[in-house]
């Protein structure tokens, strides 16, 4: 083993054996697994020693109680008329934006300078749509209703097509999970109402959103036409994904999701898991919003820290640190080798400048974590 594969196995120890700060913390990949299977045992078929009992059946191509409970589950969640297992968001949104395109007869949609279509997504709103986006806004803060009159208004990018849908992300990743304020949500709502826009919540981490504002999921749900969510990301379930609107729309999107091969033969451990951990996100993630101000606090009391946006406004927020990668990563690895807590994963550094960014999600594993001692594992860091 050469230098750099033990310092990569050392690390990989450090991630798999500390307390973690962000996210949910490392867990043996067979746990989910066990515990969908442990709730089939008990929900699903019985062996009485002479056959079997009926119970929990698998789904079958997108139909059958398992996912159409579920499915209604969620939609009176947010109070939308009906909703839709999806594998996943990038196969989710883009359905949406295709259908408001359709009905509008225009291709022409917008969302943010960050939005995950545009950035991770290789282009499929285009490529496999036929859609053409307009960038809306600055990079760097949440889209406002201003924004849009500015693109749809004389002069305005948008100006001779008109908008058919506009995405808008809560709260906003790429920017350290900001969200707009209430007031502006409403007027951007309000807009686009009165445009005929559609408005599409790209709601990957919208549990965050709620606490947030202090709003429940259905008061933010009222303000879009159409709402996508996700199931592994804060709920910390296997892959998938819910898209909720009108039945019309609704009915339209699965057969969108059947001609891009999204419909298998049963998603029945994906349902499942999304289930088993949804009420305990909802339950936590006013904790979490909390958690994520008391540990920016933490970091932004050092010199050489600073925290984006402060105070954060969700259950996440971007976190630089002034100083060179390797060293910042050698530090990390001594707070966690001396105080056994995992600070931070991989950092990307900030161009031009002596500084990398990082971002801090929390999850179940920073409410288990003492503010002394995670005052001073970030204290050690520097």
């Amino acid at each position: 083993m050469n230098e750099a594969e033990a310092l990569a196995a050392e690390r990989t120890r450090l991630r798999l054996t500390c307390r973690h700060l962000a996210g949910h913390g490392p867990i043996h990949p067979a746990e989910p697994f066990e515990a969908i299977a442990a709730w089939l045992r008990e929900n699903g078929s019985r062996d009485l020693g002479g056959g079997f009992v009926p119970g929990v059946q698998p789904d079958v191509y997108g139909t059958g109680a398992l996912v159409e409970d579920f499915e209604a589950e969620i939609a009176a969640l947010f109070d939308m008329p009906a909703a839709r297992f999806m594998p996943s968001g990038c196969m989710a949104q883009p359905i949406a934006l295709r259908i408001w395109s359709d009905r509008a007869g225009n291709p022409t949609t917008a969302f943010h300078p960050t939005s995950h279509l545009e950035l991770h997504e290789e282009f499929g709103y285009r490529e496999l749509h036929g859609l053409s986006a307009h960038l809306v806004g600055d990079a760097n803060r949440p889209t406002t209703a201003g924004d849009v009159i500015e693109l749809i208004g004389p002069g305005g990018a948008a100006h001779e097509t008109g908008l058919a849908s506009l995405l808008v992300e809560l709260p906003a990743r790429e920017i350290g999970g900001q969200l707009p304020s209430w007031e502006e949500l409403v007027a951007l709502s309000e807009l686009c109402r009165d445009h005929g826009i559609r408005l599409h919540l790209d709601g990957a981490r919208v549990w965050q959103a709620a606490p947030a504002y202090g709003r429940s999921l259905s008061e933010i749900a009222a303000l879009f036409d159409s709402v996508y969510v996700s199931f592994y990301k804060d709920v910390g379930a296997l892959a998938g994904a819910m898209l909720l609107g009108p039945r019309e729309f609704v009915d339209e999107a699965a057969i969108w999701q059947r001609r891009q091969g999204g419909t298998l033969h049963s998603a029945m451990a994906n349902i499942i898991s999304a289930r088993l951990n949804l009420a305990g996100c909802l339950e936590r993630m006013p904790l979490l919003v909390e958690r994520a101000r008391q540990v920016a606090a933490l970091f932004s009391c050092h010199e050489r820290a600073s925290v984006i946006p402060d105070p954060p406004h969700t259950s996440m927020f971007h976190l630089r640190l002034e100083g060179e990668e390797e060293q910042l990563l050698q530090a990390r690895d001594r707070v966690a080798r001396e105080t056994g807590i995992w600070l931070f994963g991989t950092l990307k550094t900030v161009e031009g400048q002596a500084a990398c960014q990082v971002e801090i999600s929390m999850g179940k594993a920073s409410l288990a974590l003492e503010n002394e001692a995670l005052a001073e594992a970030i204290a050690l860091l520097f």
